[in-house]
This record gives structure tokens, C-alpha cells and sequence, in this order.
């Protein structure tokens, strides 16, 4: 549980590097893009310095035994899912970054990379969220017909909000 409380205490640090770096920013009067600029650059630094190697060399996201003889798969799936996820994120924001610096501010591609930066921070969530130390009793759960109707109509409605 150390190596996940360790990730936790990473993404927790970089949550509150970017709030001062906010701070910092606006004090200064940075434009938007510069911040946006900054804000990619750190994240970039502290995911491939801090963050990524604890997930790739350490296994942070793993718990131990789990009742359910499927859970330790179940859960190097997780792991190895949001890695890549993660990975690629990264890799995306940097491509983002260097294209906001050699073609200049464009509305798509700031947009772009706050989504990015989004979708990192939301991987940061899920991870600290997880890392908590909780009881998963099992991971295979069996729904009654009703539930299952329930949970289909639920995801259809999610999906045709998204549209």
C-alpha cells in the first residue's frame, strides 16, 4: 500500500504545483496561452518524472490479495490500462505543447490541450481514487435481469447525452 500512497502523495503535490503555479501566473499577468504553455510543461515533467515511473516500475495501482480469484487479473488489466492511457496522454500533451509553440496560439489547439490536460487530471482521479484503502469484495458481480435493464437504459441515456 506504500508504492500507492506514494503515487497518491505525487499526484496530490502536482494538483497543488498547478494551483500555485495559477496563482503565480495571474499575479504576474500571464496571458492564457502562457499559462496553458506552463501548465502542459509541468505536467509533462512531473508525469514522466514522478508519476509514470511509480505506475510502470512500482505496480502503485495494484492491491493486495483480493477475495474473488478473478480480481488480480481484473486488476493488472486496470493497471496496465491506465498506464497506457496515461502514457499516451502525456505523449499527446507534449506533441501539443511544441505545436503551440512553433505554430502559435490557434483556438485548436489550446482547445486540444486542455482536453488533455483534462483527461490527465480525471486518470488522476480514478487512480487516487482507487489507491484508497477500501473493500472490494468482488469484482464479478451478477445483476439481476432488472438491474442489468436498468444499467442498459442508464448507459444508452449517458451515450445519447454525450451526442
Amino acid at each position: 500500500m506504500n508504492d500507492v500512497r506514494s503515487l497518491q502523495a505525487e499526484i496530490a503535490r502536482w494538483e497543488t504545483d498547478l494551483a500555485v503555479l495559477e496563482e503565480e501566473c495571474t499575479a504576474e499577468g500571464w496571458s492564457e496561452p502562457e499559462k496553458l504553455l506552463f501548465t502542459l510543461h509541468r505536467t509533462v515533467g512531473t508525469y514522466r518524472r514522478r508519476v509514470l515511473p511509480r505506475i510502470v516500475a512500482d505496480g502503485a495501482l495494484m492491491l493486495p490479495a483480493m477475495p474473488d480469484s478473478e480480481a488480480p487479473a481484473a486488476l493488472a488489466a486496470y493497471h496496465a490500462i491506465i498506464t497506457d492511457e496515461l502514457v499516451q496522454l502525456v505523449d499527446r500533451m507534449e506533441e501539443l505543447r511544441l505545436e503551440l509553440i512553433r505554430f502559435g496560439q490557434t483556438a485548436q489547439l489550446q482547445l486540444q490541450a486542455v482536453e488533455v490536460l483534462a483527461a490527465v487530471r480525471a486518470l488522476g482521479t480514478v487512480v487516487l481514487r482507487f489507491g484508497q484503502d477500501v473493500e472490494i469484495p468482488s469484482l464479478s458481480a451478477r445483476l439481476s435481469p432488472e438491474q442489468s435493464e436498468q444499467l442498459t437504459t442508464a448507459v444508452h441515456a449517458y451515450e445519447k447525452d454525450l451526442r
